[in-house]
């Protein structure tokens, strides 16, 4: 250790005796210190201008603002100009000069020399980090509840970073006694380890080491806030590969060893590392840390406890489809190590978990005339993109391992358990994720009973299928759309009312129904009313004679003649028909996922009044608006060229309305829940494509009223506590004082401290 010690300390002198290394040093101040005191300004100015801010930590350091990214990114990505440069000399300029044989004639070994070196580049690389250390002690004493745990992990992380790219530089110097090709060298192979992860893909061994020794992304592991024990092992053993290369290197030299020996010894040391990269990447053997505090890289309490109780085996298989035009995202052979790393949430969790991948090609649209086959579309594909085609199933294969003409033949992945159990995972991020919410719901369903809602047919009432304007298929039933019911969990099915309603329908719903039901109908509606069912009756002012027998008979309730009332609010933006209402505190209370700024657009839509006790509690959740006059239209059917006014003679009449209300009441130990709207149109699949200039909120109207109907047990609650460091604690003035500090200061006590030891040495 002591000769260790010597040499670094001999090779720091070196160091900082010439310009270079203070030169680095200040090109990386000027580069990091205007960006960070940039965005502190913005932060500064938020606060003073409207009181807060928000993501503080989030922002300067990870993610940036507008499309840039943060401190942390920009450093990484400015890191490989700096490391070659210092390098370059390390050891060439011992070859070139000769003084290497004096090191050999010395007693010490290879192994000194080398650690030695590494150890003084390390001490930069301590410098570099403490420079930036100086950034976050400052935003944690400016940044009210900052995330220190996350941008310190950030930090390690580029840190380690650091040093690997300064064993690559030492490797590369003991190859040449020239300085400017060692500094050449360290950047081609600093360039190779950021393309190495692509490489052998296609062969299963292969692709496992070639990843792993890939740099691209270890460091975007720290920087989110994660430790992980694979990149943990990583770096070290990297930085241990190309030290051990170099001693190699040193010794064949020093030694003047035959070439089949030094390539024996870097043949063994590589298949060491091989090893140790496939070891440590087994998901058996990973072990995870995460620092932020809202645990984003973790998944919630909700999805670890269904993950908990999926016992016994899982394949989760991919099916990636060649000629799917999302292909680009998941091309084959890159799309099967992505996959790994995009399952680790789940994985990490229930290590046992098998992941597959099924390329094939099948074109839905294959026998229209003139269009190639689906055979000669793949082959082409494979020509240009360099695939084996050979990897490549049928549609006629694949269709025997899965049921993928229901799925359109798109990109989509099948979780199998070893019970035979089966379920589609969605994929609605685009990117190939294997997302927390789609992924939770379909496991769910697979360990859990879910709510089933049956959807009455038979009286020309609105259906949950298809985009007819005027149907509910875009937020029911639409399998591609990620807020629809049926991929929030629930089970929906068509149900009529000649027939007794099954036990295992939790919520029965009607929409706008429009012929009235007969008297075995309503017998059979009262006997699932009685029997405590949960209900959603959605109504329209168009057809209220017939609804209204129906809400009148078994809940009390009227629908009025529609409303309208003049655009007070949204000036311009809406028809007199239009109602931008307001959800009531108690809705807010019972639905989360309906906010305080929340509005619900309702066209053609009707009151909701209670005209009779029938021993339920009635609660109004959504109402019109206060600001302005909303009344019961009994003239005017053309709200867009007509003058629309209240006229009291002809029996309008002008209030506040309820648009929906929600009844409860007590059934032996349940407490049915009834939610009743004067509107379908507010759900309808025309409401998502019309633009009417007021943000409305109807599709969490939807969420809510379901959540509330199932007891809170779907949709599932991902919902993760909100960063707090909001705000910073100093003043503009204070601020200033500090960016000067930062931008003048510090670059002028880095170069304080270079001619004070420049002319200390020239003194001696």
């Amino acid at each position: 250790m002591r000769a260790i010690y010597k040499i670094a300390k001999t090779e720091l002198q070196m160091l900082f005796y010439s310009p270079i290394a203070w030169l680095l040093l200040l090109c990386f101040v000027f580069q990091t210190v205007f960006f960070y005191t940039g965005m502190l300004e913005s932060f500064v100015l938020d606060v003073e201008n409207s009181g807060r801010t928000y993501w503080c930590s989030l922002r300067l350091f990870i993610r940036g603002y507008g499309g840039s990214s943060g401190l942390w990114p920009s450093v990484v990505n400015i890191l490989y100009l700096y490391i070659p440069l210092l390098t370059m000399g390390v050891i060439s300029k011992e070859l070139s000069s000769g003084s290497i044989k004096l090191l050999y004639s010395s007693p010490i070994s290879n192994t000194h020399i080398v650690l030695g070196k590494f150890l003084a580049m390390v001490v930069y690389a301590f410098l570099l980090t403490l420079i930036l250390f100086i950034y976050v002690v400052f935003a944690w004493y400016t940044i009210d509840n900052f995330e220190w745990a996350w941008v310190l992990t950030g930090l390690l992380g580029i840190f380690l970073l650091t040093c690997t790219y300064m064993a690559v530089g030492i490797f590369v110097s003991s190859l040449t006694s020239y300085q400017v090709i060692s500094a050449v060298g360290t950047f081609i192979v600093l360039m190779l380890l950021g393309m190495v992860s692509g490489w052998g893909q296609q062969y299963d061994f292969v692709r496992e080491i070639t990843y792993w020794l890939g740099m691209n992304g270890r460091v975007s592991t720290f920087i989110d806030g994660m430790l992980c024990s694979e990149d943990l092992i990583y770096f070290p053993t990297v930085i241990a590969l190309f030290l051990m290369l170099t001693i190699i290197r040193l010794h064949a030299i020093r030694q003047k060893q035959k070439f089949t020996i030094t390539l024996y010894k870097n043949c063994a040391v590589i298949a060491m590392v091989c090893l140790i990269a496939f070891v440590s990447s087994r998901p058996a053997f990973l072990a995870y840390a995460d620092t932020t505090s809202t645990k984003q890289n973790t998944l919630t309490p909700v999805s670890q406890e269904i993950v908990n109780k999926l016992d016994g085996g899982l394949t989760i298989t991919s099916y990636v489809n060649l000629l799917d035009q999302r292909y680009g995202n998941y091309a084959y052979p890159h799309f099967i190590m992505h996959n790994r790393v995009a399952s680790r949430q789940f994985t990490r969790f229930k290590p046992e978990t098998k992941l597959k991948v099924v390329y094939y090609y099948a074109d839905p649209n294959e026998g229209i005339p003139g269009r190639p086959s689906a055979w000669q579309q793949a082959r082409r594909l494979c020509e240009v993109y360099e695939i084996d085609s050979t990897m490549l199933l049928s549609r006629a294969e694949v269709d025997k391992m899965a049921d993928l003409a229901s799925q359109g033949y798109r990109f989509i992945r099948e979780a199998v358990r070893e019970n035979g159990q089966r379920e589609w995972l969605y994929d609605f991020t685009g990117r190939g994720l294997l997302e927390e919410g789609a992924t939770s719901v379909a496991l769910k369903r697979m360990v859990m009973k879910v709510p089933k809602i049956g959807f009455v047919t038979g009286h020309r009432e609105r259906s949950m299928y298809g985009d007819v304007p005027y149907n509910m298929g875009y937020l029911l039933t639409n399998k591609w759309h990620g807020s629809a019911l049926i991929n929030q969990g629930f089970d929906l099915e068509e149900v009529t009312l000649d027939q007794e309603i099954s036990k295992d329908i939790n919520i029965l719903w009607i929409a706008d129904m429009r012929t009235e039901l007969t008297p075995e109908e309503e017998s059979v509606l009262e006997k699932y009313i009685q029997r405590g069912g949960n209900l959603v009756f959605m109504g329209e002012p168009s057809h209220r004679e017939v609804q209204n027998k129906v809400l009148n008979k078994f809940l009390g309730l009227d629908l009025t003649p529609l409303l309208a009332g003049p655009d007070v609010r949204f000036k311009g933006t809406l028809t007199a028909n239009v109602l931008a209402a307001l959800p009531t505190q108690r809705a807010k209370e019972l639905m989360p996922q309906i906010k305080s700024s929340y509005r619900i657009a309702h066209e053609n839509c009707a009151g909701v009044e209670e005209v009779e006790n029938k021993g339920f509690k009635v609660e109004a959740f959504v109402t019109t608006d206060t600001t302005g006059p909303v009344w019961t239209e009994l003239e005017t059917t053309d709200f867009v060229d007509d003058t629309v006014k209240f006229n009291p003679a002809v029996g309008e009449i002008s209030k506040v309305f309820n648009t929906v209300v929600g009844l409860t009441r007590q059934v032996g130990d349940k407490e049915q829940r009834i939610m009743v709207t004067g509107d379908a149109d507010c759900l309808s699949n025309n409401e998502f494509v019309i633009t009417r200039g007021v943000s409305a909120a109807n599709s969490n109207l939807l969420t809510g009223c379901v959540l509330w109907m199932s007891y809170g047990e779907l949709p599932l609650n991902m919902q993760r506590p909100g960063m707090s460091d909001n705000s910073v604690s100093i003043s503009m003035v204070w601020y200033r004082i500090f960016k000067a500090g930062f931008k003048f200061g510090l670059p002028i006590l880095l170069l304080g401290c270079g001619l004070f030891i420049w002319f200390r040495r020239r003194g001696r």
